[in-house]
């Protein structure tokens, strides 16, 4: 892959230059921000003890296929196990 000349690298400055314009911040966002950086007792990650719906449903529908695999694989065991015991009376050695 060829390396863009400093003439595309100086194009695409001046394009991005001219038509992303710099927004001022609101102040109060930038009080709050200097406020969190520079205070050592505000926490610096939030945890929130709210759970959303879709969450709990997951947690739910997570929960309910762990049973139903768990009761498919014992039923599938008992049967493979009672087949073995079937077949080994059938024919004895």
């Amino acid at each position: 892959m060829d390396r863009a000349s400093s003439y595309d690298i100086n194009r695409i400055e001046n394009v991005m230059q001219n038509s992303l314009q710099p927004v001022a911040p609101r102040p109060e966002f930038v009080e709050g921000l200097h406020q969190r950086l520079t205070d050592p007792m505000i926490p610096r990650v939030r945890f929130t003890r709210r759970y959303s719906s879709q969450f709990i449903l997951l947690v739910i529908a997570t929960l309910l296929s762990g049973v139903v695999f768990v009761l498919a694989a014992s039923k599938m065991i008992i049967s493979l196990v009672r087949e073995f015991r079937i077949t080994n009376t059938r024919y004895p050695n």
